[in-house]
C-alpha cells in the first residue's frame, strides 16, 4: 500500500492539505509587504506552506527567493550564500 503522505521533502499540490487559514494569512502578508517569520519545530511544514502560497500567488512583479539558512553559522557564511 502506498503511503498517502510525503516524507523528507516539501509537500505541494495534491499532497498539501488543509491549512487554509495559514495560507490566506501568509498570502495577505506577501501582498501587503509584511515581513513574516514562521517559527515551529522541524518537519512541521513551514517550507511546504510557503511554497504552496508562492505557487498559487498571483503572477506579477513579485519575485521569491529561497535561501536555506540552517547551516549558516556566521555573518560571512551568510554573505557567501547570499
Amino acid at each position: 500500500m502506498k503511503a498517502p503522505f510525503i516524507f523528507g521533502k516539501s509537500a505541494t499540490g495534491k499532497y498539501f492539505v488543509n491549512r487554509k487559514t495559514e495560507r490566506k494569512r501568509l498570502q495577505n502578508n506577501f501582498f501587503n509587504g509584511i515581513n513574516t517569520i514562521l517559527i515551529s519545530p522541524r518537519r512541521w511544514g513551514k517550507t511546504s506552506l510557503v511554497k504552496e502560497v508562492i505557487e498559487n500567488y498571483p503572477k506579477g512583479n513579485t519575485k521569491f527567493v529561497f535561501i536555506d539558512l540552517f547551516s549558516i553559522r556566521s555573518e560571512n557564511s551568510f554573505y557567501s550564500l547570499f
